[in-house]
């Protein structure tokens, strides 16, 4: 048996298993279980070998059966082939192998094609590849970055560089980006043996010389790699690493926070309350090819989810279940080609905001996250010391059946001093295209300021975000485009209201963010990173001379009432249809032929739409 590799390199894709109280995980721990038929968990069917005598290069595990799909574009060419033309073998085949290899008491698996999805997830130490790259690379020769930005809609992006650049030119924020990706080139001391160019996130990614003999040395550095701090030390100068922002925003190692957090995020979840939490898959995906979600194994039509809903994902729990029973649980991505569904634990598909005795948490990717003090007191600080417009007439309290409704209605009560703008767009071109002014203008004068005021009804991110964007984009226009402000004043003529000045100024101008929610008695409050973005789009608009305050606009009691009440009927018809299902299930038990790829049967709809934070 040769276990040298010719001078070939081969790509590894590495991953290290948590520790179990210094017991090594059994086959059994290791090998993942989907739920499957049923709703109960199903292990993995595999080959077994040992590699080298005893297996003193670890164990090998390959996924049975192999699989073998039929190309989602075969049957849409079919038409138009001749019948004598056999397409039979015209599969693709696809073979998943995992190595688990036991080094210095640590148990690492080595995942070859779809491999990786026969780990149980639950075994996978957190952010190792990325300690071992941000340890192992130099910061001014960095290849990609991958990262979480954390804002009113918080995003996952990848920046890469046409050659090899310093981690400053990546304009990373310090405040709000949470390392999750990195790719860079390797310092000369460790190239020999992790290779010239490494990527981590959970795993380590490096091409090695293909030679078994060769893993031993390889595991011994990345496992010291992984454990080092080098990433931190400052530079000859004194200067701050290029790497320490990765520590803004701190993991929680704690165990007893963490059990205090999760208790608490249990009982949100639990709640009707979910402003600050929702699903989305905790990685960068190619959409182009994915059909739909599913949130059991063995997906059908129906079963297929366009996007991830958690209120929806939450109704597949019976009333005893806890927090421990979603982490037990999958989510399932299914692909349009027929490949295996990619698995995500459930817990690490929530993103959840967290105030836990003053202090802003953040749940992302399974793990939780501490946001830097003083970053979060400055936010607080800047929210707190906004200017309040006081809520009087023509403001009344929100009873209507939308914002559009609401507008008109103030604009009504006082038609000599306030314009009617929303909906009102403006076709301005470039990257401004279809833009609103604002929802209400109030003229100047008299010693009174002008205002454009922006409204929006709810305090979720993604319609703040949008809020203060519009106000950021309309104001910008204003004191930048004189071609803008005539078509504003087109608006403003149809409504007999005094023309702007085609050289605005934003000296005298207020911009009014209008948020309806909630009694009028409660002090309004906004999600943490929505009062990120607030400021920072504040700062700018101020930066042009415009002066910018929030106005709450309360819902009134009889509009609270009705809401409540169309919400307890729609979870009435909800149980009632789920009852339905449960009987119809019983009653075809045993029926169906289950599709055992997980892929969308002919005729299901999909459309690839991306999850989307709500």
């Amino acid at each position: 048996m040769s276990i040298k590799g010719n001078g070939k390199k081969i790509p590894l894709n590495v991953y290290l298993l948590k520790e179990n109280n210094g017991i090594l995980w059994g086959d059994r721990d290791v090998i993942a279980s989907p739920i499957g038929a049923g709703g109960k968990p199903q292990k993995i069917q595999t080959e077994k070998h040992p590699l080298g005598p005893e297996g003193i290069y670890g164990t090998l595990f390959i996924r049975k059966p192999i699989l073998e799909t039929t190309p989602d574009w075969l049957e849409f060419i079919a038409q138009g082939l001749n019948e004598s033309v056999k397409t039979k073998s015209w599969t693709n085949k696809s073979v998943s192998a995992l190595l688990i290899v036991t080094h210095n008491s640590r148990q690492f698996a080595v995942a070859f094609g779809h491999g990786r999805h026969m780990i149980e997830p639950r075994l996978i130490e957190d952010r190792f590849g990325i300690r071992v790259v941000l340890n192992s690379v130099s910061p001014d020769r960095i290849a990609s970055i991958d990262r979480q930005t954390f804002d009113a809609s918080p995003r996952i992006s990848r920046t890469q560089t046409i050659k090899a650049s310093s981690v400053s030119d990546y304009m990373i924020n310090a405040e709000q980006d949470l390392l999750r990706g990195l790719v860079g080139f390797t310092k000369p001391e460790y190239s020999d043996v992790l290779g010239p160019l490494i990527a981590g996130i959970d795993s380590f990614k490096a091409s090695v010389p293909a030679e078994l003999a060769g893993l031993e040395k390889f595991f011994t550095a990345v496992l010291d790699r992984s454990a080092s701090k080098d990433y931190l030390a400052r530079s000859l100068d004194g200067h701050n690493s290029e790497f320490s922002w990765v520590e803004n925003l701190l993991p929680v190692k704690d165990k007893n926070v963490i059990e205090e957090l999760e208790a608490q995020l249990w009982s949100a979840l639990r709640s009707s309350e979910k402003s600050n939490m929702w699903l989305a898959i905790p990685d960068i995906i190619d959409w182009s090819n994915v059909a739909g979600f599913s949130y059991r194994a063995e997906a059908e039509g129906s079963d297929i989810q366009e996007i991830l809903d958690l209120e929806n994902f939450l109704d597949t729990f019976r009333r005893d279940a806890t927090l421990d029973t979603v982490k037990r649980r999958d989510i399932y991505m299914i692909y349009t080609d027929g490949r295996v569904p990619a698995r995500f634990s459930a817990f690490k598909c929530i993103y959840a905001e967290i105030k836990h005795k003053a202090k802003l948490f953040i749940l992302h990717a399974g793990s939780w996250f501490g946001v830097e003090a003083s970053f979060q007191a400055s936010v607080e600080k800047y929210y707190s010391n906004l200017d309040k417009k006081i809520f009087a007439v023509p403001f009344v309290e929100y009873d209507h059946s939308g914002e559009g409704e609401y507008n008109e209605y103030v604009c009504a009560q006082a038609s000599s001093t306030h314009a009617m703008l929303d909906r009102q767009l403006i076709r301005f071109g470039g990257s401004y295209d279809k833009i609103e002014v604002c929802d209400i203008y109030k003229k100047q004068g008299d010693g009174e300021r002008g205002e454009f005021i922006h409204v929006k009804r709810g305090r979720g991110s993604s319609n703040l975000s949008h809020l203060f964007a519009q106000g950021l984009v309309a104001s910008t226009l204003l004191v930048r485009e004189s071609e803008f402000v005539r078509d504003v004043n087109k608006q403003l003529a149809k409504q007999g209201f005094p023309a702007l000045s085609e050289k605005f100024e934003a000296k005298g101008n207020d911009i009014v963010y209008a948020i309806v929610d909630g009694e009028n008695s409660i002090c309004l409050d906004i999600p943490f990173f929505s009062k990120v973005t607030l400021q920072n789009c504040g700062k700018t608009i101020t930066s042009y001379g415009y002066g910018i305050k929030l106005l709450h606009i309360p819902e009134s009691a009889a509009y609270r009432i009705k809401v409540a009440q169309k919400e307890a009927t729609k979870k009435l018809k909800k149980k009632a249809t789920s009852t339905v299902k449960t009987k119809v299930k019983k009653g075809t038990a045993g029926k169906s032929t289950k599709n055992p790829s997980g892929r969308i049967r002919s005729g299901a709809k999909s459309s690839g739409i991306a999850p989307t934070p709500r």
